[in-house]
C-alpha cells in the first residue's frame, strides 16, 4: 500500500502541535467502504481544530508536490470553504488553509479564508489586483501564498517533519491583532473627522 503524502502531512502537523503543548482535535473522516449502501455520511467542515494564545484555528490541511494548489472541487471542496467563510465572522476564531508544497522544499503556509477568498475572486474573475506573484485562474501559487500566508518554519527530523506551530499561532495572533488597532484607529480618526 503506498503512502498517502497527506496523511502524514496531517499527521505530522498533529504530533508537532501536540509536542509543543498545544490543544489539537484531528477530525476522523469517515471510510466510506465501512457504511452501508444508501447511507449518507455527513462530510467534516475541517480537518482538524488548533487551540492556541486564546484563539481557534479551524484548519483544513491541503499538500501537493505541484508548485500551486488546485481550486478544483477534487483539491478543496466547496463545502470546506464554506464552513471556513462560516467560522471567520466569530470573535477569536481564526479559520484558514495550511497549504504544504512538499517539492522541490518543503514549505507550509497558513493562509486565512478571506485572504483565500479574495485571492480567488480576483483569479477566477481576473480582477485588478496588487499581487506581486502571477495569479493563475484555477490555482493558488506558492508564490502568492508567500504574499497573503504566514509561512510555518519546521525541522526535519531523521523521517517526519517538526512543524513550528506554536511560532505560527503567535505570528498569525500578533498580526491579527496590529491589522485589528489599525482598524480601529481608521474607524476613530473617521468619526473625528465627522464630528
Amino acid at each position: 500500500m503506498s503512502t498517502n503524502l497527506g496523511e502524514v502531512f496531517e499527521a505530522n502537523i498533529q504530533q508537532s502541535a501536540k509536542d509543543q503543548g498545544l490543544f489539537i482535535y484531528g477530525i476522523k473522516d469517515v471510510n466510506p467502504m465501512a457504511i452501508k449502501r444508501n447511507f449518507d455520511v455527513s462530510k467534516n467542515n475541517y480537518d482538524c481544530f488548533l487551540y492556541s494564545n486564546g484563539v481557534l484555528f479551524p484548519l483544513e490541511l491541503k499538500s501537493t508536490k505541484s508548485k500551486s494548489i488546485s481550486f478544483s472541487e477534487s483539491m478543496i471542496k466547496s463545502q470546506q470553504i464554506k464552513h471556513l467563510e462560516a467560522a471567520a465572522k466569530y470573535e477569536g476564531v481564526l479559520p484558514g488553509f495550511l497549504f504544504n508544497f512538499r517539492e522541490p522544499e518543503n514549505r507550509v503556509f497558513f493562509v486565512h479564508i478571506n485572504d483565500f477568498l479574495t485571492y480567488k475572486n480576483i483569479a477566477e474573475n481576473q480582477l485588478e489586483h496588487t499581487y506581486i506573484s502571477k495569479v493563475n485562474k484555477s490555482s493558488i501559487p506558492i508564490g502568492i501564498c508567500e504574499e497573503i500566508g504566514t509561512e510555518v518554519r519546521w525541522m526535519k527530523k531523521k523521517v517526519n517533519y517538526t512543524y513550528y506551530i506554536n511560532k505560527m499561532c503567535e505570528s498569525i495572533v500578533s498580526k491579527k491583532s496590529v491589522t485589528h488597532k489599525l482598524n480601529q484607529h481608521t474607524l476613530e480618526a473617521t468619526k473625528a473627522v465627522e464630528v
